[in-house]
């Protein structure tokens, strides 16, 4: 095994209501943090997952149809909140990146990808698939803005099939081992998303990241299903609900593990103390 380093950030936030992300409690606006993971490998270097937003949400999305999506999820996202320059705090240039991967195709999570011209992109095909040929409307209801996409993204990116993986989990399913070393495994979590992954790192205590899986701690830990308005803007509740089931046993087999969704202000902020 190789022990990675590793380390949560949140670039900017959008308002929402609890009440959607845990069915039947009270309303209540809660900041859905964007987060994204700085993970060092001794080997490959810096690594990305995901990159929450950058203040370029708010420039694409001035226009019909892509100002729904900016009603819908107001966002809030300060220049120093942005990836590449809280990096540059850390001393890390761009091009020290060399990796980011993608768990799925939202704004959210791809917002920073133009500003890393070098990194290569690690993603599903069939998340890939889904979005790139999207434009208008139809990419506004999978939560995708096209113009976020670097516009050499498929001469960098690296597109991962799990109908060819080897391995399985007993509870994930099939995973792959981004560098055959057992140090980053990558696992389907569909539902939210077609083809959205996860990662199970191999920190100093483990390190599971569920991307949008799970909105909240009480998701996981719970099995408290979102609102079913939400159905609207999934993929696939089904699958939903199935891959959630399957980070809801991780963590009970697994209690010690860090699980961490992509949105929790909870979890940021022990993440973020302890760290």
């Amino acid at each position: 095994m190789t022990k990675l380093k590793f380390q949560l950030h949140a670039a900017g936030f959008c308002v929402a209501d609890r009440a959607h992300a845990l069915r039947k409690t009270r309303k209540k606006q809660i900041r859905f943090y964007a987060t994204y993971a700085h993970i060092e490998h001794p080997i490959h270097g810096h690594i990305l997952f995901d990159t929450g937003y950058t203040r370029r949400f708010h420039q694409f999305t001035k226009k019909f149809p892509f100002n729904l999506y900016a009603k819908a999820t107001p966002v809030t996202i300060m220049k120093e909140e942005e990836a590449i320059h809280v990096l540059a705090d850390k001393g890390i240039k761009p091009e020290d990146i060399a990796y980011i991967i993608v768990s799925h195709f939202h704004a959210d999570h791809i917002g920073g990808l133009q500003d890393f011209p070098t990194s290569k992109f690690i993603c599903s095909k069939r998340a890939y698939d889904d979005v790139k040929k999207r434009q208008g409307i139809s990419a506004v209801r999978r939560g995708f803005v096209p113009k976020l996409m670097p516009n050499d993204f498929e001469a960098r990116v690296h597109l991962l099939d799990f109908n060819e993986s080897s391995k399985s989990d007993a509870i994930l399913g099939d995973i792959i081992d981004l560098f055959d070393d057992g140090s980053i495994l990558l696992c389907q979590l569909d539902g939210h998303a077609k083809g959205m992954i996860g990662a199970v790192l191999d920190t100093e205590v483990q390190t599971f990241l569920v991307a949008d899986a799970a909105w909240l701690k009480e998701n996981y830990t719970k099995m408290h299903l979102p609102s079913p308005s939400v159905r609207l803007f999934f993929d696939s509740w089904k699958a939903y609900k199935d891959n959630l089931n399957k980070v809801y046993q991780y963590h009970k087999k697994f209690p010690e593990t860090k699980i961490i969704p992509s949105h929790c202000e909870e979890t940021l902020r022990e993440i973020t103390t302890t760290s």
